[in-house]
């Protein structure tokens, strides 16, 4: 037996109010008048109290009363042979079952998934006649039962769940709570439970993203009742031995070698005694390329690290993994997956359209300042081209072959004859950033490089300028679109807020372009705005990317914005950043044949390559 509001106990102190109120209660004295007392002196009323209980039975009635009721505001709940806590009245329940990976645990070779099902089972079987139940996981993926009077249908659905071996994920016990209270206020809409009473009967293992993720209530009105899928909570069992990698991660060994790479880790020993050596080995193409010895302790981590020269231009599969763990109770995390390559340079090749012998007057010092204080300032290779030798490389047969990223600022638009081999250069796969300024004409922009443009362009306004006003004022930036590409696993506003900006290009709207703001202006006119051409990419600056029309150059969000435009602009590159992928970035895979994806679940799904290969 335990109790849902145990502080509700405290109502128990009410119970001496009843004996309190017998023991004080007095009859009315009766006067009787003496003739011999007339003639004495008048004293002080005496009042006396009783000694001893009266109306016993009536006593007794309202001290169980008092008790019923404060038992029956605590919420007992019963507590049976399978170790599971169930509401002793008959009420709106919803099971809540942790599809976690530490599910995966077994002991004594049962899983903790296949212990909820028992468990689960033995909750089913507790109900108290009249009650309703419902079913949901942790799986956004997985079952889900409207609450309803039949247990068999939620027993019948836990089963096939554990048999068709689940996916496992990341998901806390905690993240399934809102759905559980969806389900409770959708059925309590139309029919509640027998006493109104709603419970959440969460089952999971003991790790921190299990039941100790979760709140007491899922809601002002529905408490969560913690219930351990194997074992008691009030005494968890211990945690067999296994091995995990805990981390595996790579960067460039340039000073070793052009092509060399450095792997390190660290191996995760859950539970055990004393120290356990194990092997880590180094898969590079399906071949063992390495191994390493390390002595793990008790709870603890051993870190390893490798050295690997041979990785090649293009990305190269390779594994880190923990060898001779046969035995081991949770299988599935002792490997990690990485592509390596041994060169992680980004080619980024500037224009300069408005160069000056004085540093801060030069359109490009304060980008080109931007990128070598940027955190990838050892991986951007930076180079300057004249507009003449622009126009030279577009002209001969590499076509800016070796650029990722080509920065036209405050450019003149190309010659007639080079602007389609720069729209092929991008449409290859090149990114494209444009800046712009006085030098920019937009007539002659939208004929050459229409195709490319986001969006076409306008005419440049001073800001706040209007018919019959000759005074100008300044433009703020907006909070940036952290649903951009550019800024995906960003916070906060970047450090743009502040910045003034003078004059801007307009743009000539068009929906069929699938153009994407990143960056506005307070106005809504956008500052920042993108769109994918081929398999390339061209970013749009609307204001110069020097102190000429604005000063967003000397705020501090514009070192992390340079580097995150060109991060995202290069495309094709195979380094490191082609590796690190952030969830819902959209990422192309050049491939001359077709291609073989193996999904999670076991799939195989042949894609044919489009029509750019």
């Amino acid at each position: 037996m335990s109790l849902l509001a145990p502080l509700m106990l405290l109502g128990l102190l009410g119970l001496g109010l009843p004996l309190l109120a017998h023991l004080r209660g007095r009859e009315e004295p009766k006067r009787v008048r003496f003739a011999g007392l007339r003639f004495l002196g008048a004293s002080d009323e005496v009042v006396t109290q009783r000694r001893r209980v009266r109306d016993g039975l009536l006593l007794l009635l309202r001290l169980a009363l008092l008790l019923l009721l404060v038992l029956a505001l605590t919420r007992p709940v019963s507590t049976g042979d399978a170790r599971v806590a169930v509401l002793g009245e008959p009420h709106d329940a919803v099971l809540l079952l942790d599809a976690s990976f530490s599910m995966n645990l077994a002991r004594d070779g049962v899983s903790l998934r296949s212990a909820s099902e028992d468990t689960a089972a033995a909750i089913l079987e507790a109900l108290p006649p009249g009650s309703r139940v419902g079913l949901v996981t942790t799986d956004p993926g997985g079952p889900r039962r409207e609450l309803g009077a039949d247990p068999e249908r939620v027993r019948a659905a836990i089963a096939e769940w554990v048999a068709a071996a689940p996916r496992a994920g990341a998901w806390t016990l905690e993240s399934g709570l809102p759905r559980a209270v969806a389900l409770l206020r959708q059925a309590g809409e139309g029919q509640p439970g027998a006493a109104g009473r709603r419970v959440v009967y969460a089952i999971g293992d003991f790790t921190g993203r299990g039941l100790a993720s979760l709140p007491p209530t899922a809601a002002a009105d529905i408490p969560v009742l913690p219930v351990a899928a194997s074992g008691r909570l009030d005494d968890p069992p211990p945690v067999p031995e296994h091995m995990s990698l805990e981390s595996a991660s790579w960067v460039p060994a340039r000073e070793i070698d052009p092509r060399a790479v450095r792997i390190s880790g660290a191996v995760r020993r859950h539970g055990g005694a004393g120290e356990r050596g194990l092997a880590v080995l180094l898969r590079v193409d399906g071949e063992v390329a390495a191994r390493v010895e390390v002595v793990a302790p008790a709870d603890g981590l051993a870190a390893f690290e490798f050295t690997h020269i041979g990785a090649g231009v293009g990305p190269t599969p390779a594994s880190v993994e923990l060898a001779e763990l046969a035995d081991d109770p949770l299988p599935g995390d002792e490997a990690r997956h990485l592509w390596l390559t041994g060169e992680d340079n980004v080619e980024v090749a500037i224009v300069n359209g408005d160069p000056s012998e004085m540093r801060a007057h030069d359109e490009v010092y304060f980008l080109a300042t931007a990128l070598a204080a940027s955190a990838s300032a050892r991986r951007l290779r930076i180079h300057s081209l004249a507009p003449d030798q622009l126009a030279a490389r577009l002209r001969d047969g590499d076509r800016l072959a070796d650029v990722d990223v080509l920065v036209l600022a405050n450019l003149r638009a190309p010659a007639e004859d080079i602007a389609p081999a720069l729209r092929e250069r991008v449409a290859a796969g090149m990114g494209l950033w444009i800046s712009v300024g006085d030098r920019v004409e937009a007539g002659a922009y939208n004929e050459r490089l229409g195709e490319l443009l986001p969006l076409l362009l306008r005419e440049p306004l001073v800001v706040g300028t209007a018919p019959g006003r000759s005074e100008a004022h300044s433009e703020g930036v907006a909070p940036p679109d952290l649903t951009h590409p550019i800024f995906l696993g960003l916070q906060g506003e970047l450090g743009l807020l502040g910045t003034r900006t003078r004059r801007v290009f307009l743009l000539e709207p068009d929906p069929s372009r699938g153009a994407e703001v990143a960056l506005s202006f307070t106005s809504g006119a956008p500052a920042l705005i993108s769109r994918p051409f081929g398999r390339g990419r061209v970013a749009l600056l609307t204001t110069s990317i020097d102190r000429d029309w604005s000063d967003l150059p000397l705020r501090p969000g514009f070192v992390p914005l340079a580097e995150r435009v060109l991060s995202w602009l290069d495309t094709g590159h195979p380094g490191a950043a082609a590796g690190q992928i952030v969830a819902g970035e959209p990422r192309r895979i050049a491939a001359d044949g077709p291609v073989t994806v193996h999904t999670p679940d076991g799939r195989e799904l042949v894609l044919p390559p489009e029509a750019r290969r």
